[in-house]
């Protein structure tokens, strides 16, 4: 399915963007892979979902409902602009399918309830959004959890991160 470009999409050079492109053709296939898959076992689309005409590699930002554990996007990490929607029974039910999941590169909880507040520090990600998404700062430093990541990351850990040390021993020259 084709779909038109959002106003709002382009460049991130352009101050008026809101959505880039994503990284090339092959990431792009995968979330609309993730999407097709969800859609062909009972999720609907409620935005976005269609490949849009033109250049580069762009994919609108796109909300499933419905979803469940044998989708692709419930199983697989995305990354991309997708976020899929599964209504549980309870906040202690939806802890149990965050920590259940074997990735944990990062977590978002929204509630206006303390406890729920405080018993997200326990879901085993990286990082864990309360009430927001994205928040933080360049002194943010995480590590993701299991099969999420590569190691530390963040703040100083960035810098170690694209570096590499070297050491150079020299004998004196005769």
């Amino acid at each position: 399915m084709e779909g038109s470009l959002p106003a709002n999409s382009g460049s991130g050079r352009d101050e008026g963007t809101v959505l880039g492109p994503l990284v090339d053709r092959r990431q792009r296939d995968i979330v609309d892979r993730h999407v097709t898959d969800a859609v062909e076992r009972g999720a609907t689309v409620r935005t976005g979902g269609t490949v849009p005409e033109g250049r580069g590699f762009f994919y609108p930002a796109t909300v499933l409902t419905g979803v469940d554990d044998s989708m692709l996007v419930m199983t697989e990490e995305t990354f991309g602009p997708l976020a899929p929607v599964e209504v549980v029974s309870s906040f202690e039910e939806g802890l149990e399918k965050a920590a259940g999941t074997r990735f944990g590169l990062a977590a978002s909880v929204y509630t206006n309830d303390p406890a729920h507040m405080a018993a997200a520090r326990d879901i085993p990600a990286g990082v864990v959004w309360v009430n927001q998404w994205q928040g933080g700062g360049p002194e943010r430093l995480y590590e993701p959890a299991g099969d999420s990541g590569m190691g530390a990351t963040g703040s100083r850990a960035a810098y170690d991160a694209a570096t590499r040390p070297v050491s150079i021993h020299t004998a004196p020259s005769a």
